[in-house]
């Protein structure tokens, strides 16, 4: 099956602080080193804060809680991830909050004001560490939905005047490919769409854009491969970007999303089958610069809740080559 097919590696994750979707890790120092040991191994360079604090019907929840540490040399996650990302050499991009009440109620002005207060204090805090090296656009919602192109572009903006040195990146969802409302666009309604209301409007804001693939399953048909849609769709947004003067890349997901054929339940997003990332990686190595993806913590580390990530973890190893021996090594 993976004779004589190169891939291209996947050199970036995000990282979430705040699990919300793909499973609690409950990891102390030595797991999160561990993680960090691994994703050096594999070549990650590269690691995405998806955000750093969570408002919904009032409550909150924030990557620097003092309380989430139990060893002293960190007085929050989010300081952690800033000494491990120094530590082990990888380029860190910083994203921001998101306030559920402010986008369920409109007021899409108060949550750009809430966003660059919370930069304003936040990166003073961390531009001294050499591994910060950009700024993520936290919200990933449709173009028509809470004034979504409104906000990216004046966040956008924002750390263009403010934080010239930092490069930007964004990963929204494509929503199209098989498996995951493909219903409702095309590639091409994709582009006109996002390519009108958003990326033509920010040319020369915005550096990287990795839009998630958003993908459920391969195609096979009586032992033959079948077309999965995905070609189409990094073909058609290729040619946006390079119109856009943004660097393609793709957010390639390591979880499942819900596909009837498999059974997975809505709420709860486990580890992707590695048949399914296998044909990711392979669709998007022609067309993008970089593969980051969501995420080694939750989906291919071996402290992760499901055990199948360990075995996701190995499954990707031999795809690219690699001696999985050093998952032993490194967890043990």
């Amino acid at each position: 099956m993976l004779k004589d097919v190169k891939l291209t590696p996947i050199t970036g994750s995000f990282v979430n602080m705040l699990i919300c979707d793909t499973g609690i890790t409950n990891n102390g120092l030595k797991e999160w080193e561990q993680d960090f040991k691994m994703m050096k191994v594999l070549g990650m360079d590269s690691l995405f804060v998806i955000r750093t604090e969570v408002e919904r019907s009032g409550e909150y929840i924030s990557a620097e809680d003092p309380r989430s540490t139990t060893w002293a040399e960190d007085d929050c996650l989010l300081d952690m991830i800033f000494r491990l990302a120094d530590k082990y050499g990888m380029s860190l991009y910083l994203g921001g909050p998101l306030g559920h009440t402010n986008l369920y109620l409109g007021d899409w002005k108060k949550e750009i004001d809430d966003t660059k207060r919370y930069y304003d204090r936040v990166v003073p805090k961390y531009i001294h560490h050499p591994c910060f090296k950009g700024l993520y656009t936290t919200l990933e919602a449709l173009p028509w939905h809470f004034n979504f192109t409104e906000i990216c572009r004046q966040v956008l903006l924002y750390f263009r005047e403010n934080y010239p040195q930092m490069k930007t990146m964004l990963s929204p969802i494509m929503m199209g490919p098989t498996g995951y409302q493909n219903d409702l666009y095309s590639p091409e309604k994709w582009v006109d769409i996002f390519g009108r209301y958003l990326f033509e409007d920010i040319q020369g804001l915005l550096d990287y854009c990795a839009p998630q693939d958003a993908f459920a399953a391969p195609a096979c048909r009586n032992g033959e491969i079948m077309s999965n849609g995905l070609e189409q769709w990094y073909s058609k947004m290729k040619e946006l970007f390079d119109r856009c003067n943004i660097e393609f890349w793709s957010n390639v997901e390591t979880f499942q999303r819900p596909f009837g054929c498999h059974g997975e339940s809505q709420g709860v997003l486990r580890q992707v089958d590695y048949r399914s990332l296998y044909a990711k990686l392979q669709e998007a190595a022609p067309y993008v610069s970089k593969i980051i993806t969501y995420d080694y913590f939750t989906c291919m580390s071996p402290n992760t809740e499901w055990g199948s990530a360990r075995r996701l973890l190995a499954r990707y190893m031999e795809m690219l080559g690699k001696d999985t021996k050093i998952i032993d090594e490194i967890y043990q």
